[in-house]
């Protein structure tokens, strides 16, 4: 399980390894471009709360374990971030594209 702090927050915010790999590629890629975007993360009393995301704002992404990013998934968080409602971490679909990410492995008898 990776972190999420934002804005100097004493707590961070728990986001699955997968899905915390692509949103920092995708915070990345829009903060660099000099464009912000409303993002919306699961909290720990399992409400949602939504963040400002912007290049004056202290993000700090720590992850466990290190993923492949997977360009499907990327391009439907990018699709989402620059959408009025923002990229929403809650969306089922998100989650269905982190499960299709994950690599599958052979196993012998």
């Amino acid at each position: 399980m990776g972190h999420l702090t934002y804005a100097n927050n004493a707590a961070p915010i728990e986001i699955a390894d997968e899905m915390l790999a692509h949103l920092r590629a995708v915070t990345v890629t829009k903060l660099r471009r000099g464009e912000s975007f409303a993002l919306t993360v699961p909290t720990n009393s399992h409400a949602f709360e939504t963040l400002w995301i912007h290049a004056s704002i202290p993000i700090q992404f720590a992850l466990d374990v290190s993923v492949r990013l997977e360009r499907s998934l990327l391009a439907s968080m990018m699709e989402a971030a620059s959408s009025s409602g923002g990229l929403d971490l809650g969306d089922e679909r998100l989650a269905i594209g982190v499960q299709a990410a994950r690599p599958l492995h052979a196993m012998s008898a």
